[in-house]
Protein backbone atom coordinates (compact mmCIF):
# COMPACT_ATOMS: atom_id res chain seq x y z
CA UNK A 1 0.00 0.00 0.00
CA UNK A 2 2.49 2.81 -1.51
CA UNK A 3 1.73 6.36 -0.72
CA UNK A 4 -0.37 8.05 -4.15
CA UNK A 5 2.14 10.16 -5.32
CA UNK A 6 2.62 10.68 -8.94
CA UNK A 7 -0.10 8.15 -9.80
CA UNK A 8 -3.55 8.60 -11.11
CA UNK A 9 -6.27 11.03 -9.86
CA UNK A 10 -9.38 9.19 -8.92
CA UNK A 11 -12.32 9.54 -11.12
CA UNK A 12 -16.15 7.91 -9.91
CA UNK A 13 -19.18 6.91 -11.34
CA UNK A 14 -21.38 6.53 -8.39
CA UNK A 15 -24.66 5.13 -9.08
CA UNK A 16 -27.28 6.45 -6.99
CA UNK A 17 -28.83 6.25 -3.25
CA UNK A 18 -31.67 7.03 -1.20
CA UNK A 19 -30.16 8.07 1.89
CA UNK A 20 -27.81 10.80 2.95
CA UNK A 21 -25.27 11.83 5.67
CA UNK A 22 -21.58 12.94 6.42
CA UNK A 23 -19.75 16.12 6.66
CA UNK A 24 -17.74 17.89 9.31
CA UNK A 25 -16.51 20.87 10.78
CA UNK A 26 -13.15 22.39 9.43
CA UNK A 27 -9.46 21.62 11.55
CA UNK A 28 -6.99 23.93 11.76
CA UNK A 29 -3.99 24.20 9.06
CA UNK A 30 -1.36 23.61 11.77
CA UNK A 31 -2.81 20.52 12.10
CA UNK A 32 -1.99 19.52 8.42
CA UNK A 33 1.61 20.95 8.73
CA UNK A 34 1.96 18.41 11.47
CA UNK A 35 -0.03 15.54 9.43
CA UNK A 36 2.58 16.22 6.43
CA UNK A 37 5.94 16.06 8.20
CA UNK A 38 4.88 12.81 9.93
CA UNK A 39 4.10 11.60 6.43
CA UNK A 40 7.61 12.76 4.92
CA UNK A 41 9.78 9.85 4.43
CA UNK A 42 13.13 11.49 6.73
CA UNK A 43 16.36 10.04 8.51
CA UNK A 44 17.58 11.11 12.39
CA UNK A 45 20.48 10.12 13.92
CA UNK A 46 19.48 9.67 17.63
CA UNK A 47 22.36 8.53 20.00
CA UNK A 48 21.86 5.31 22.15
CA UNK A 49 21.39 5.15 25.66
CA UNK A 50 24.79 3.61 26.57
CA UNK A 51 25.91 6.87 24.10
CA UNK A 52 28.63 5.07 22.69
CA UNK A 53 26.84 4.39 19.42
CA UNK A 54 24.17 6.37 16.74
CA UNK A 55 21.22 4.65 15.96
CA UNK A 56 19.27 5.81 12.35
CA UNK A 57 15.78 5.51 12.23
CA UNK A 58 13.64 6.24 9.40
CA UNK A 59 10.32 7.96 10.38
CA UNK A 60 7.45 8.71 8.01
CA UNK A 61 6.69 6.68 4.71
CA UNK A 62 2.29 6.66 5.67
CA UNK A 63 0.28 4.91 3.94
CA UNK A 64 -2.68 6.42 2.24
CA UNK A 65 -5.11 4.38 4.67
CA UNK A 66 -2.46 5.64 7.65
CA UNK A 67 -3.03 9.47 6.46
CA UNK A 68 -6.83 8.99 6.16
CA UNK A 69 -7.49 7.71 9.38
CA UNK A 70 -5.11 10.26 10.89
CA UNK A 71 -6.92 13.03 9.12
CA UNK A 72 -10.12 11.25 10.64
CA UNK A 73 -8.30 11.31 14.27
CA UNK A 74 -8.18 15.12 13.78
CA UNK A 75 -11.50 15.99 12.98
CA UNK A 76 -11.49 16.49 9.28
CA UNK A 77 -13.95 14.87 7.24
CA UNK A 78 -13.47 14.74 3.43
CA UNK A 79 -14.70 18.15 2.48
CA UNK A 80 -12.70 20.17 5.56
CA UNK A 81 -9.80 18.13 4.30
CA UNK A 82 -9.92 19.07 0.85
CA UNK A 83 -10.87 22.88 1.79
CA UNK A 84 -7.87 23.16 3.99
CA UNK A 85 -5.26 21.86 1.94
CA UNK A 86 -6.59 24.05 -0.95
CA UNK A 87 -5.68 26.75 1.29
CA UNK A 88 -2.71 25.75 2.74
CA UNK A 89 -1.60 25.16 -1.03
CA UNK A 90 -3.24 27.54 -2.92
CA UNK A 91 -2.93 30.51 -0.59
CA UNK A 92 0.45 29.47 0.80
CA UNK A 93 -0.66 29.42 4.40
CA UNK A 94 2.32 28.34 6.56
CA UNK A 95 5.78 27.94 5.40
CA UNK A 96 7.08 26.50 2.07
CA UNK A 97 7.63 22.62 1.59
CA UNK A 98 10.46 21.21 -0.59
CA UNK A 99 9.38 19.56 -3.83
CA UNK A 100 9.95 16.23 -1.94
CA UNK A 101 7.44 16.79 0.96
CA UNK A 102 4.77 17.79 -1.56
CA UNK A 103 5.11 13.91 -2.56
CA UNK A 104 3.88 12.44 0.85
CA UNK A 105 0.70 10.11 1.00
CA UNK A 106 -1.02 13.60 2.34
CA UNK A 107 -0.19 15.49 -0.96
CA UNK A 108 -1.57 12.10 -2.78
CA UNK A 109 -4.78 12.42 -1.16
CA UNK A 110 -5.84 15.48 -2.04
CA UNK A 111 -4.48 15.17 -5.14
CA UNK A 112 -7.39 12.60 -5.61
CA UNK A 113 -9.84 14.42 -4.10
CA UNK A 114 -9.56 17.09 -5.80
CA UNK A 115 -9.61 15.50 -9.18
CA UNK A 116 -12.37 13.53 -8.17
CA UNK A 117 -15.33 13.76 -11.20
CA UNK A 118 -18.33 12.12 -10.93
CA UNK A 119 -21.13 12.00 -13.53
CA UNK A 120 -24.50 12.77 -11.75
CA UNK A 121 -25.05 16.90 -11.08
CA UNK A 122 -27.09 15.62 -8.23
CA UNK A 123 -23.58 15.05 -6.81
CA UNK A 124 -21.98 18.31 -7.03
CA UNK A 125 -23.25 21.15 -4.67
CA UNK A 126 -24.86 24.02 -6.57
CA UNK A 127 -23.88 27.90 -7.07
CA UNK A 128 -25.71 30.30 -5.36
CA UNK A 129 -27.69 32.63 -7.76
CA UNK A 130 -25.94 36.18 -9.20
CA UNK A 131 -27.92 38.51 -7.48
CA UNK A 132 -27.65 42.42 -8.26
CA UNK A 133 -25.69 44.33 -5.79
CA UNK A 134 -25.97 48.34 -6.92
CA UNK A 135 -26.44 50.81 -4.76
CA UNK A 136 -29.32 53.11 -7.43
CA UNK A 137 -31.74 53.10 -4.39
CA UNK A 138 -29.78 55.46 -2.38
CA UNK A 139 -29.70 59.41 -3.00
CA UNK A 140 -26.72 60.96 -5.22
CA UNK A 141 -24.97 63.49 -4.20
CA UNK A 142 -24.79 65.87 -0.78
CA UNK A 143 -28.58 65.17 1.29
CA UNK A 144 -29.83 67.91 3.10
CA UNK A 145 -29.83 67.97 6.90
CA UNK A 146 -34.07 67.46 6.95
CA UNK A 147 -33.30 64.51 4.35
CA UNK A 148 -30.90 63.07 6.36
CA UNK A 149 -33.08 63.52 9.36
CA UNK A 150 -35.96 61.89 7.79
CA UNK A 151 -33.81 58.48 7.11
CA UNK A 152 -32.80 58.20 11.03
CA UNK A 153 -36.39 58.61 11.59
CA UNK A 154 -37.34 55.76 9.22
CA UNK A 155 -34.57 53.61 10.43
CA UNK A 156 -35.65 53.87 13.90
CA UNK A 157 -39.34 53.01 12.22
CA UNK A 158 -37.86 49.77 10.86
CA UNK A 159 -36.20 49.05 13.98
CA UNK A 160 -39.53 48.84 15.93
CA UNK A 161 -41.35 46.72 13.38
CA UNK A 162 -38.46 44.16 13.62
CA UNK A 163 -39.37 43.91 17.32
CA UNK A 164 -43.17 43.65 16.44
CA UNK A 165 -42.00 40.65 13.46
CA UNK A 166 -43.70 43.47 11.15
CA UNK A 167 -40.53 42.12 8.68
CA UNK A 168 -42.98 43.94 5.42
CA UNK A 169 -43.23 47.02 7.48
CA UNK A 170 -39.73 47.12 8.54
CA UNK A 171 -38.64 46.26 4.97
CA UNK A 172 -40.40 49.61 3.66
CA UNK A 173 -39.39 51.77 6.59
CA UNK A 174 -35.58 50.55 5.63
CA UNK A 175 -35.94 51.55 1.88
CA UNK A 176 -37.31 54.96 2.37
CA UNK A 177 -34.02 55.12 4.89
CA UNK A 178 -32.08 54.30 1.94
CA UNK A 179 -33.58 56.41 -0.56
CA UNK A 180 -32.88 59.61 1.78
CA UNK A 181 -29.16 58.19 2.08
CA UNK A 182 -26.85 59.40 0.07
CA UNK A 183 -24.23 56.87 -1.21
CA UNK A 184 -21.22 58.14 -0.06
CA UNK A 185 -22.45 58.15 3.27
CA UNK A 186 -20.68 56.12 6.19
CA UNK A 187 -23.35 54.30 7.42
CA UNK A 188 -25.30 53.22 4.24
CA UNK A 189 -23.94 49.82 4.75
CA UNK A 190 -25.89 49.61 8.19
CA UNK A 191 -29.11 50.07 6.65
CA UNK A 192 -29.30 47.57 3.86
CA UNK A 193 -27.62 45.11 6.53
CA UNK A 194 -30.72 45.74 8.39
CA UNK A 195 -33.49 45.64 5.24
CA UNK A 196 -31.52 42.03 4.91
CA UNK A 197 -32.63 40.79 8.07
CA UNK A 198 -35.99 41.83 7.72
CA UNK A 199 -36.25 40.43 3.63
CA UNK A 200 -34.65 37.36 5.27
CA UNK A 201 -38.23 36.79 7.02
CA UNK A 202 -39.79 36.97 3.62
CA UNK A 203 -37.36 36.61 0.19
CA UNK A 204 -34.22 35.20 1.01
CA UNK A 205 -32.74 36.37 -2.45
CA UNK A 206 -33.74 39.47 -2.08
CA UNK A 207 -32.10 39.55 1.40
CA UNK A 208 -28.92 38.45 -0.40
CA UNK A 209 -28.68 41.13 -2.32
CA UNK A 210 -28.87 43.43 0.62
CA UNK A 211 -25.87 41.67 2.26
CA UNK A 212 -23.91 41.74 -0.48
CA UNK A 213 -24.50 45.27 -1.05
CA UNK A 214 -23.58 45.68 2.88
CA UNK A 215 -20.07 44.16 2.20
CA UNK A 216 -19.28 46.12 -1.10
CA UNK A 217 -19.88 49.08 1.17
CA UNK A 218 -17.58 47.90 3.94
CA UNK A 219 -16.14 44.54 3.55
CA UNK A 220 -14.11 44.69 6.45
CA UNK A 221 -17.31 45.03 8.54
CA UNK A 222 -18.07 41.29 9.71
CA UNK A 223 -22.12 41.40 10.32
CA UNK A 224 -22.23 41.70 6.54
CA UNK A 225 -20.59 38.64 6.45
CA UNK A 226 -22.98 37.05 9.13
CA UNK A 227 -25.50 38.62 7.05
CA UNK A 228 -24.18 36.88 3.81
CA UNK A 229 -24.41 33.57 5.55
CA UNK A 230 -27.22 33.29 7.08
CA UNK A 231 -28.97 33.91 3.50
CA UNK A 232 -26.67 31.19 2.09
CA UNK A 233 -27.54 28.95 4.51
CA UNK A 234 -31.92 30.26 4.18
CA UNK A 235 -31.22 29.69 0.45
CA UNK A 236 -29.54 26.03 0.91
CA UNK A 237 -26.26 26.85 -0.46
CA UNK A 238 -24.59 25.78 2.18
CA UNK A 239 -20.89 25.44 0.50
CA UNK A 240 -20.59 29.37 0.13
CA UNK A 241 -22.51 30.06 3.82
CA UNK A 242 -19.67 28.32 5.75
CA UNK A 243 -17.32 30.25 3.21
CA UNK A 244 -19.09 33.48 4.20
CA UNK A 245 -19.04 32.91 8.27
CA UNK A 246 -15.48 31.85 7.94
CA UNK A 247 -14.96 35.12 6.28
CA UNK A 248 -16.38 36.64 9.11
CA UNK A 249 -14.46 34.64 11.45
CA UNK A 250 -11.09 36.13 9.60
CA UNK A 251 -12.26 39.58 11.05
CA UNK A 252 -12.96 38.72 14.25
CA UNK A 253 -11.15 35.53 15.36
CA UNK A 254 -11.90 36.01 19.08
CA UNK A 255 -15.45 35.86 18.22
CA UNK A 256 -16.82 32.18 19.33
CA UNK A 257 -19.96 32.94 17.63
CA UNK A 258 -18.36 31.88 14.10
CA UNK A 259 -17.50 28.56 14.74
CA UNK A 260 -21.13 28.14 16.27
CA UNK A 261 -22.36 29.44 12.57
CA UNK A 262 -19.89 27.20 10.72
CA UNK A 263 -20.99 23.94 13.19
CA UNK A 264 -24.55 24.76 12.86
CA UNK A 265 -23.93 25.54 8.92
CA UNK A 266 -21.89 21.80 8.15
CA UNK A 267 -24.46 19.80 10.03
CA UNK A 268 -26.98 20.56 7.53
CA UNK A 269 -24.78 20.42 4.97
CA UNK A 270 -23.57 16.76 6.05
CA UNK A 271 -27.10 15.53 5.28
CA UNK A 272 -26.13 16.37 1.46
CA UNK A 273 -26.02 13.56 -1.01
CA UNK A 274 -22.51 15.52 -2.25
CA UNK A 275 -21.08 15.17 1.24
CA UNK A 276 -22.41 11.73 1.47
CA UNK A 277 -20.71 10.42 -1.44
CA UNK A 278 -17.56 12.47 -0.84
CA UNK A 279 -17.30 11.24 2.75
CA UNK A 280 -17.48 7.25 1.44
CA UNK A 281 -14.90 7.54 -1.49
CA UNK A 282 -12.52 9.07 1.02
CA UNK A 283 -13.10 7.06 3.50
CA UNK A 284 -12.81 3.96 1.67
CA UNK A 285 -10.55 5.69 -1.22
CA UNK A 286 -7.41 3.21 -0.72
CA UNK A 287 -9.43 -0.60 -1.16
CA UNK A 288 -10.89 1.19 -4.26
CA UNK A 289 -7.73 2.20 -5.33
CA UNK A 290 -6.24 -0.80 -4.84
CA UNK A 291 -9.13 -2.95 -6.06
CA UNK A 292 -8.84 -1.22 -9.10
CA UNK A 293 -4.51 -1.53 -9.84
CA UNK A 294 -5.17 -5.21 -9.62
CA UNK A 295 -7.73 -5.04 -12.33
CA UNK A 296 -4.37 -4.34 -14.24
CA UNK A 297 -6.33 -2.75 -17.16
CA UNK A 298 -6.26 1.28 -16.92
CA UNK A 299 -9.46 1.61 -18.77
CA UNK A 300 -11.32 -0.82 -16.83
CA UNK A 301 -14.14 0.19 -14.48
CA UNK A 302 -14.23 -1.02 -11.18
CA UNK A 303 -17.75 -1.96 -9.68
CA UNK A 304 -18.95 -1.90 -6.09
CA UNK A 305 -21.75 -2.55 -4.56
CA UNK A 306 -21.88 -1.29 -0.96
CA UNK A 307 -24.52 -2.48 0.57
CA UNK A 308 -25.71 -0.83 3.89
CA UNK A 309 -27.64 2.41 5.21
CA UNK A 310 -25.59 4.91 3.17
CA UNK A 311 -27.18 7.68 6.11
CA UNK A 312 -25.07 5.98 8.23
CA UNK A 313 -21.96 4.65 6.43
CA UNK A 314 -21.24 8.41 5.38
CA UNK A 315 -20.76 9.78 9.10
CA UNK A 316 -17.11 10.13 10.02
CA UNK A 317 -16.16 8.02 12.50
CA UNK A 318 -15.07 11.04 14.52
CA UNK A 319 -18.77 12.41 14.58
CA UNK A 320 -20.10 9.21 15.72
CA UNK A 321 -17.31 9.38 18.41
CA UNK A 322 -18.71 12.55 19.21
CA UNK A 323 -22.27 11.52 19.47
CA UNK A 324 -21.37 8.64 20.92
CA UNK A 325 -22.80 6.11 18.43
CA UNK A 326 -20.73 3.04 16.60
CA UNK A 327 -20.06 2.56 13.24
CA UNK A 328 -22.21 0.85 11.22
CA UNK A 329 -21.04 -2.25 9.49
CA UNK A 330 -21.63 -3.16 5.62
CA UNK A 331 -21.16 -4.92 2.88
CA UNK A 332 -18.07 -4.28 0.44
CA UNK A 333 -18.44 -6.36 -2.82
CA UNK A 334 -16.23 -5.89 -6.16
CA UNK A 335 -16.30 -6.85 -10.04
CA UNK A 336 -13.65 -5.23 -12.07
CA UNK A 337 -14.30 -5.31 -15.79
CA UNK A 338 -12.69 -4.06 -19.04
CA UNK A 339 -14.57 -1.15 -20.21
CA UNK A 340 -16.42 -2.75 -23.22
CA UNK A 341 -17.31 -5.38 -20.82
CA UNK A 342 -18.82 -3.06 -18.42
CA UNK A 343 -20.70 -0.88 -21.01
CA UNK A 344 -21.95 -4.15 -22.59
CA UNK A 345 -23.27 -5.51 -19.14
CA UNK A 346 -24.46 -2.07 -18.29
CA UNK A 347 -26.67 -1.73 -21.17
CA UNK A 348 -27.96 -5.46 -20.86
CA UNK A 349 -29.05 -4.61 -16.86
CA UNK A 350 -30.64 -0.79 -18.33
CA UNK A 351 -32.73 -2.88 -20.52
CA UNK A 352 -33.60 -5.42 -17.86
CA UNK A 353 -32.69 -4.94 -14.63
CA UNK A 354 -32.08 -8.57 -12.61
CA UNK A 355 -31.96 -6.90 -9.18
CA UNK A 356 -32.94 -4.95 -6.78
CA UNK A 357 -29.30 -3.82 -6.25
CA UNK A 358 -28.89 -2.66 -9.86
CA UNK A 359 -29.23 1.09 -10.57
CA UNK A 360 -31.47 2.79 -13.19
CA UNK A 361 -31.51 6.22 -12.14
CA UNK A 362 -28.97 8.56 -11.01
CA UNK A 363 -29.23 10.54 -8.00
CA UNK A 364 -31.81 12.96 -9.77
CA UNK A 365 -34.20 10.06 -10.21
CA UNK A 366 -33.09 10.54 -14.01
CA UNK A 367 -32.79 7.22 -16.50
CA UNK A 368 -29.31 6.15 -16.82
CA UNK A 369 -28.43 6.78 -20.36
CA UNK A 370 -25.39 4.50 -21.96
CA UNK A 371 -24.50 7.16 -23.78
CA UNK A 372 -23.84 9.65 -20.99
CA UNK A 373 -21.95 6.88 -19.12
CA UNK A 374 -19.96 5.63 -22.33
CA UNK A 375 -18.87 9.55 -22.78
CA UNK A 376 -17.82 9.78 -19.06
CA UNK A 377 -15.90 6.42 -18.66
CA UNK A 378 -12.23 6.73 -20.48
CA UNK A 379 -11.45 5.00 -23.32
CA UNK A 380 -7.85 4.67 -22.68
CA UNK A 381 -5.20 5.56 -19.99
CA UNK A 382 -6.67 8.80 -18.93
CA UNK A 383 -5.06 9.05 -15.09
CA UNK A 384 -7.97 8.30 -13.79
CA UNK A 385 -9.67 5.48 -11.88
CA UNK A 386 -13.04 4.56 -12.84
CA UNK A 387 -15.61 3.08 -10.16
CA UNK A 388 -19.39 2.36 -10.51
Amino acid sequence: DPPLGRGPRARFLRSPSRARGAGGGPMSVSDLHRLIHQATPRIEDVRAPDRRDIIRREHGHMTLREVIDAADALEFSAQAFREQMDALLDGGDGPEESDEKKYTAVHGLHRATRGLQLLSPGFEEPAPPAVASDLDEAAEGEAPAEQLAEAAAAKGRGAECIKQKDYAGAEAEYTAAIKATPRAHPELHTLFSNRCAARLHRDATAALADARRCIALKPDWPKGHFREGSCLRELDFLREATKAFRAGKALEPENKDWEKEVEKTEQRRCLKSPMLVRQVLFMLLPEFLSAWAHGNDPSGVLQVQLNGDMKDLGVPKWRLVREGKTQSKAQLRYAFLSRKDYLTNLAANLQNPPADHVAVVDIDGKPLKIVDIASFVPEDDSGHATLH
